[in-house]
C-alpha cells in the first residue's frame, strides 16, 4: 500500500510541492515524507481507535471514487478524518519549514485531499491489482489483520456513513475491536516504514 499511495503523492506533489515557488527546492522531499507521514499516522490512528467504519468508509469510495475530480475533492474536505490529516500536515509545514500559515494551509487543503481521492480510485478500480481495501488494511495493521476479506465487509460502508446494522453486527464488532488492537501494536512499534528512503527512489 504504502509504496502505491507514495508514488500517488509524488505524482500530485509536482504541481503542489515540487514547482510550487513558496516552497524551497531543499524542502521538496522533505515536504513530500511530511505529507505522506500524515496520511498513514493519521489513518492508522483512526484505525487504533476503532474507526475501521471510517477507514471503510473512506476507502469504499464514501462518493469519491466514483464522482469527478471536483466532486471527490469536496468531499474528502467534508471528511472529518481527512482534515485531520491535513491540520497535522499544515503544522508540520509551518513548525519544521518556516512557511507562511497561509501558504501552509493552501499546500495542505490541496494536495492532502487530491493524493487521497486518487489513492481511493486506485484502490477501487477493478483493473489495479496492485492495491485493494485489504492491502490497505493490512498495511495499517502490520499485516496482523489477516483472516478477514475486507474487500467483502466493504460494501457495508458504501452507503449512508457506514451504518452496519443487521446480521452481522456482533461479528463486525470483533473485526473492529482485532483490527484496532494490530494497528495500535503497530502504532506503538513505529512501523518504520522507510517513507523518506521510498520517496528518493520515486524522485530520482
Amino acid at each position: 500500500m504504502i509504496e502505491q499511495l507514495l508514488k500517488t503523492l509524488v505524482s500530485q506533489g509536482q504541481q503542489h510541492v515540487i514547482q510550487n515557488p513558496e516552497i524551497p527546492n531543499e524542502y521538496n522531499q522533505q515536504v513530500l515524507g511530511e505529507a505522506g507521514n500524515s496520511i498513514m499516522s493519521g489513518l492508522q490512528g483512526m484505525l487504533a481507535n476503532g474507526g475501521l467504519s471510517q477507514i471503510m468508509h473512506l476507502f469504499s469510495g464514501g462518493g469519491a471514487a466514483q464522482q469527478g475530480q471536483a466532486g471527490g475533492i469536496s468531499s474528502m474536505l467534508s471528511n472529518p478524518m481527512v482534515m485531520n490529516i491535513i491540520q497535522s500536515f499544515t503544522g508540520k509545514l509551518t513548525q519544521q519549514f518556516n512557511l507562511n500559515p497561509a501558504v501552509a494551509q493552501q499546500v495542505g487543503n490541496s494536495l492532502i485531499p487530491e493524493v487521497l481521492q486518487r489513492f481511493t480510485q486506485q484502490v477501487n478500480d477493478p483493473n489495479d491489482k496492485s492495491v485493494d481495501i485489504n492491502s490497505v488494511i493490512q498495511s495499517l495493521t502490520g499485516g496482523q489483520a489477516s483472516g478477514t476479506n475486507f474487500n467483502d465487509l466493504a460494501s457495508k460502508f458504501s452507503n449512508m456513513g457506514g451504518d452496519t446494522d443487521g446480521d452481522g453486527d456482533t461479528d463486525l464488532q470483533d473485526i473492529i475491536a482485532s483490527v484496532s488492537g494490530a494497528a495500535r501494536t503497530n502504532q506503538q512499534a513505529g512501523s518504520g516504514n522507510g517513507i523518506m528512503d521510498m520517496l528518493s527512489g520515486l524522485l530520482k
